[in-house]
């Protein structure tokens, strides 16, 4: 990959963190819906990203939107275990903690 291309990739990265980190702040201040959208738009364009479909998830469970929120979490559980694969031998413990989250919130769901 070429210099410039490595400086574009990771341009758009950090402006979709950036992007990322609004929604997280729309969830923390309680304004479900509106992260949702956020959270929806993000997740359109970078399907498999972790962190957007992780918010999403809370955001459907702020909603009260119990049933999308429930398979919200089952797909970033997928997600989660496809990149934990992907990283063999490695430190994954950032992927068994989410993955104990996520079972968290579920039994909450059940």
């Amino acid at each position: 990959m070429s210099k410039t291309k490595t400086k574009s990739v990771r341009a758009e990265f950090t402006e979709f963190d950036q992007r990322v980190g609004k929604a997280w702040s729309l969830h923390i201040q309680g304004q479900s819906e509106a992260a949702i959208a956020e959270f929806r738009k993000l997740v359109d364009e970078w399907g498999d990203h972790i962190d957007a479909n992780y918010g999403l998830a809370l955001a459907y469970k702020g909603a009260k939107r119990y049933d999308q929120a429930r398979e919200q979490f089952q797909k970033v559980r997928e997600y989660i275990e496809a990149e934990r694969a992907r990283h063999t031998g490695e430190d994954n413990s950032r992927f068994h903690m989410l993955l104990r989250m996520i079972d968290q919130h579920l039994a909450t769901l059940s």
